[in-house]
């Protein structure tokens, strides 16, 4: 019986030839692997240099070349995020910084990059797992404890981010910024000692931070200890160099309270020269304040 159709003759090589052509084959695709892989590399170390001179639309560009070469490059997609947060692209961050962490789920900074653009999204509530997740990864990372605080509180959960910030000084003793958000969350709940004890503590380990000094005096105002808030007042107004002007009616309060008239006008009329352009209503309280000592 005749056979219809074409038969295709398939070229028989030697062993010893087809095992050449094999490896022939592998050096290319490793060599073209490689070349893809040092595309990707030098797009992305010329992106981290543009961003470090804060040419960062220059850094996004090179930046996506590197994740267009590469698309699995975990850092290439960090550093795209932290790029985009410079340039105010929040959402887009975000894109970028969740495709870092699907990546490298184990990248502590991939993490607490992603809690801290939802924090800036006002999306506190989303962020908390990232951010309990990074400081599991890095706990000696004080920014994962102060964010992950942060987005409690934002959360309305005090309670948490008190706890947080008390396992954070287990991991970091004795951190000013950490010490500083205890105070705050603690006079929120109105224990007051509790948050003198941990401002005090944080003024011992930075005292030329004016935020802490400033939280320190209202700290010792809302626990009515007057005396000791009047110089910790003073001393936040020196190193913030006026500090904002509420601080000047809070130490004009004290004094009051201390039952030094002449101080308290003194420096009422302080905060109205400061407060009577931006804040008329404020000065005019103060003002009243000064008519009730001068009647006195």
């Amino acid at each position: 019986m005749a056979l219809r159709g074409r038969l295709t003759r398939r070229p028989c090589y030697p062993a010893d030839v087809r095992w050449i052509g094999a490896v022939l084959a592998c050096a290319l695709w490793l060599t073209a692997t490689a070349a893809f892989a040092d595309a990707a590399d030098a797009h992305y170390q010329l992106a981290k240099t543009l961003r470090a001179d804060g040419r960062y639309e220059e850094a996004l560009a090179e930046i996506d070349l590197a994740v267009a070469e590469r698309p699995t490059y975990a850092q290439g997609h960090l550093t795209r995020g932290s790029i985009l947060r410079r340039l105010g692209r929040y959402q887009e961050a975000l894109k970028a910084f969740e495709r870092a962490v699907e990546l490298e789920p184990k990248d502590g900074g991939a993490q607490g990059l992603t809690g801290a653009v939802l924090i800036r999204l006002e999306r506190p509530k989303e962020a908390v797992p990232y951010l309990k997740r990074a400081s599991e990864l890095e706990p000696k990372n004080s920014n994962h404890w102060l964010n992950l605080g942060v987005a409690y509180r934002q959360s309305g959960d005090n309670d948490a981010a008190i706890a947080t910030y008390e396992r954070a000084l287990e991991a970091i003793p004795n951190d000013p910024k950490i010490l500083n958000n205890l105070g705050v969350a603690l006079r929120k709940a109105r224990r007051y000692d509790d948050a003198i004890k941990a401002l005090e503590k944080a003024n011992a380990a930075d005292p030329y931070d004016p935020e802490v000094a400033r939280n320190l005096a209202i700290a010792y105002r809302g626990a009515k200890r007057y005396k000791e808030a009047v110089p910790v007042y003073i001393q936040a107004l020196e190193l913030g160099r006026g500090g904002p002007p509420a601080l000047l009616f809070d130490l004009a309060s004290c004094y009051e309270k201390l039952g030094n008239d002449d101080m308290a006008i003194a420096t009422f009329e302080r905060y109205i020269a400061a407060t009577k352009e931006s804040d008329p209503a404020g000065a005019n309280r103060a003002r009243h304040a000064v008519e009730n000592l001068k009647n006195q």
